[in-house]
């Protein structure tokens, strides 16, 4: 697959040398001019054999993904006190889907006869009888339109996985569908790798394909890696796999409180942790999640020459929050370490525990000044 790579951007390559010839000024004198031939290079039906290969991979995994729905009792949720955990990812605005969990239908993968993995984030509060109180029903649609009601027989925090179980051979009752096979060790992944992500999407017969690459290696103690694919609510819980189709990830432990829905920064589980997971689950295991450090930020690079983080929004009740930090501030440094990328800062936030406190030197506007920050649990 490398030396096809490398044929494919040497191709390119000649290609886009081959057009810049033919567009050359003409020579002093030369009153003819040669019109551009861009359909004879050799880049246009090397992009059709590149696009080939990926709809071939995406349809190769879409046949181990189905499509989740899962049915909220609202209006219990409605009548009590709000509660952001009853009814996953409800913020302060109900009606903004940028930050909501609650807005199926979901992706799950298919890895036993009748076990289907989902995020665990689409459940609601904690359960050692299954989903939340606030969780009604869940149904799988198959691909062939079958829609077979599932229930909670496992979860696992951790990482952010749940185990559904159904009442058929799903291989089959759907023969579209397989059974996936786990890697036998992790993966190895570099940063800049590209990646895709195969899904269900409102349509549930459908397939969602996204692509991006692997920015972070090391997210979640090591559980996990960042891509920047557009994860929505469609493909949480969607495999994750190479460009060759060998399954490396699934998407898991997104948080739309900090990134929002979409926003091209998403964490996808190694498939060795979500084969341990499983492994766990599927013998009725219930695994709380762990209480994480928790800043409540979300911020990108300012500028390319010096350290700098902007911050674009605040989850609200957060420390970041209390500690009067505003959207559009500046983060200059954490614990006296600059802070260069979006990565130092989560890098820091890691190795503290929840209640300790982060140093938190800022700009606004013109002025610099330093926040005391109380790490709590994150959401």
């Amino acid at each position: 697959m490398k030396k096809t790579a490398l044929a494919i951007a040497l191709l390119l390559g000649l290609g886009i040398v081959a057009g810049l010839a033919q567009d050359a000024p003409a020579a002093k004198g030369d009153k003819t001019t040669a019109a551009p031939r861009y359909a004879n290079m050799p880049a246009m039906p090397l992009h059709r054999e590149l696009e080939k290969h990926r709809i071939a991979v995406s349809a190769e995994v879409a046949s181990h993904t189905v499509s989740v729905e899962i049915d909220y009792d609202r209006d219990a949720a409605a009548s009590g006190p709000r509660n952001p955990i009853q009814i996953p990812g409800m913020g302060s605005d109900p009606n903004d889907p940028f930050q909501r969990y609650d807005l199926g239908p979901f992706s799950g993968l298919v890895v036993g006869p009748n076990h289907i993995l989902i995020s665990d984030r689409c459940l609601g509060d904690f359960t050692e009888t299954g989903a939340s109180d606030a969780v009604e029903a869940i149904t799988v649609t198959l691909p062939n339109g079958q829609r077979w009601p599932a229930r909670v027989v496992g979860r696992h925090q951790q990482i952010d996985l749940a185990l559904l179980e159904l009442d058929c051979i799903i291989d089959k009752t759907c023969p579209t569908l397989q059974i996936i096979k786990f890697p036998s060790k992790r993966i190895p992944l570099e940063r800049g790798q590209m990646v895709i992500v195969v899904g269900r999407g409102q349509n549930p017969l459908g397939t969602l394909v996204n692509d991006g690459i692997i920015s972070a290696l090391e997210r979640e103690e090591g559980r996990a890696f960042q891509l920047d694919a557009r994860i929505g609510n469609s493909t949480l819980g969607a495999p994750v796999v190479d460009r060759d189709g060998t399954l490396v990830g699934m998407v898991t432990m997104h948080n739309h409180q900090t990134f929002g829905q979409a926003s091209g920064v998403s964490y996808a589980a190694y498939m060795d942790e979500v084969h341990a997971a499983y492994t766990l689950m599927k013998d009725g295991k219930f695994i709380k999640r762990p209480p994480s450090p928790f800043m409540g930020v979300g911020a990108q690079k300012k500028w390319p020459d010096k350290p700098g983080l902007e911050i674009g929004n605040i989850v609200d009740g957060s420390g970041a929050q209390k500690a009067g930090l505003r959207v559009g501030d500046i983060i200059l440094q954490v614990n006296e370490k600059d802070m260069n990328e979006l990565e130092d800062l989560l890098a820091v936030i890691s190795k503290m525990k929840v209640g300790d406190t982060l140093s938190v030197k800022y700009l606004r506007g013109e002025e610099e000044a330093t926040a005391k920050v109380t790490l709590g649990p994150r959401p």
